[in-house]
């Protein structure tokens, strides 16, 4: 059965049919449809005992002589098997294997949108729940506004709506100050990038009411375009301005420069680090000669300046679709060093993490499974 597990625990599978009686060497097509439909779609789990390397007669004649098993099996079925594995494994390799056995199809009866018909009925501006879920938040937002401008009666439920509706606004008023605007509802957590998701956290906190807190943040700018470090640093701003403390570990210049009071750790790494150099305010870190920061918060950096190398050769992608990238032709150098930049959120990693090492994979004759590989994506060319 190919959708059955590998190596050990696809041949314990077959041996629990020898025990069951099932004749393993007989043709898939001459089985008993019942024999074949039990195999693959029952939702039992028997436990056999098992001996392997043994065929049916002789496990019966082993269980009549009272000989213990080698083990007890538990039976599932194949496409049972399928369906724990696709949703429960944490091997992407292996839900990917699943997921080879699998169609998907949208249910004839919500059409895709996950929900019953009567949670379908209820509407907001004319939408049901699942087509908000679909929009940006910028324009979930622009919905509420209007919203909030017919709610005018003064009775009890439109009081209460008006209190909903207000704290929503105000909690989509973070995150798109936060640069966060164009993601939907219903977006997958594990397709947003490191930089989106640091950003996604941070809003929830700003809006969580707390005061007094102490936040110890690890790098919260790595992975962020400029653009973003700027709605990271609002961010910040805001959590200081509601009466919390900040304690943020930071590589970055401009974050490092935003700070009211720095500890600098060194000189170096290893064993020729761990010593406070300095615990102060900014401007008394350029006294500190050992400091490794200090130069690259004080004094300007020099651009090197080195000839351009020239291209060895090119690499030609076309018909890239993937996550937000939607028919995306590229022209990449070889032998250079290629940047790509741009705000977080806005495709380099689609782009280079996963499309391009999927294409370059697959023409080269070694498909490389990526986490969220569509569609669209087998469609790229190289």
């Amino acid at each position: 059965v190919a959708a059955w597990p590998t190596a050990w625990q696809g041949q314990n599978l077959r041996d629990i049919l020898i025990t069951r009686g099932v004749d393993v060497d007989t043709p898939w097509r001459d089985l008993p449809k019942k024999t074949r439909d039990w195999i693959l779609y029952t939702e039992e789990t028997p436990t056999e005992p098992v001996y392997p390397g043994l065929t049916h007669e002789e496990v019966l004649a082993s269980i009549k002589r009272g000989d213990p098993p080698g083990y007890n099996g538990t039976f599932t079925g194949a496409r049972q098997y399928v369906l724990q594995t696709f949703t429960k494994s944490q091997s992407a390799k292996m839900r990917a294997r699943a997921s080879s056995f699998m169609v998907s199809a949208p249910c004839p009866v919500c059409h895709g949108q996950r929900l019953n018909p009567d949670a379908l009925k209820v509407t907001f501006d004319g939408r049901n729940i699942a087509d908000l879920s679909e929009l940006p938040l910028k324009h979930i937002q622009n919905a509420l506004r209007s919203a909030l401008e017919g709610l005018t009666q003064k009775d009890a439920t439109t009081l209460a709506a008006q209190g909903i509706v207000e704290a929503l606004i105000e909690r989509i008023d973070v995150l798109l100050d936060l640069g966060l605007g164009y993601l939907q509802l219903s977006r997958p957590v594990q397709t947003l990038s490191p930089g989106e998701y640091q950003r996604l956290r941070l809003g929830t906190q700003i809006r969580s009411n707390l005061f007094g807190v102490v936040y110890v943040l690890d790098e919260p700018s790595s992975g962020l375009h400029p653009a973003d470090t700027q709605a990271l640093l609002r961010a910040l701003d805001g959590l200081l301005e509601a009466g919390n403390s900040l304690l943020v570990v930071e590589h970055n210049p401009d974050v490092i420069r935003r700070a009211q009071w720095l500890v600098d750790v060194g000189p170096d790494a290893g064993e020729r680090g761990g010593r406070v150099l300095y615990s102060g305010p900014p401007e008394g870190l350029k006294a500190v000669k050992e400091s490794r920061t200090r130069p690259y918060l004080f004094n300007p950096l020099a651009h090197r300046d080195t000839p351009p190398r020239k291209p060895a050769d090119w690499l030609e992608l076309s018909g890239i679709s993937w996550n937000n990238l939607s028919d995306v032709s590229l022209s990449l150098p070889l032998g250079v060093l290629v940047s790509v930049t741009g705000v977080s959120g806005s495709g380099k990693s689609s782009l280079v993490g996963q499309a391009l090492v999927s294409v370059v994979g697959k023409a080269l004759g070694q498909p490389i499974e990526t986490e969220t590989a569509t569609e669209e994506g087998d469609d790229a060319s190289l």
